[in-house]
């Protein structure tokens, strides 16, 4: 087994990863990332919080709420698939650096 030749090779290669953060990578079309609400268009209908595989979208239509915890969003995209608005009161965006070491922080409450 001889590795010189395949380090000598590496060594004068382009790198193969990128140089994240500073190197923002290029997002393809159809990218789901963090699931957000427009309060605007919202009709309290319930399908996002009802279709939800994770269960991580609560709606309470008295008193006009809507919630989401991040941290068990999967960003499959059903809640924005069944939304019967125009346009769609939930929406994939296309932040994705949600890390963080509060998981209280991943649960957001919105009050229409």
């Amino acid at each position: 087994m001889n590795l010189l030749p395949e380090a000598l090779q590496r060594l004068f290669s382009r790198p193969a990863t990128r140089r994240y953060p500073k190197q923002r990578p290029s997002l393809p079309p159809g990218f789901r990332g963090k699931v957000e609400w427009k309060k605007e268009t919202c009709i309290f209908c319930m399908l996002c919080a009802i279709n939800c595989p994770t269960n991580a979208i609560v709606v309470n239509r008295e008193q006009k709420t809507w919630s989401i915890d991040v941290g068990k969003c999967i960003f499959c995209g059903k809640c924005h698939d069944v939304c019967p608005t125009n346009p769609k009161s939930v929406d994939n965006s296309d932040k994705f650096e949600l890390a963080g070491p509060d998981k209280d922080k991943f649960k957001e409450t919105h009050k229409k």
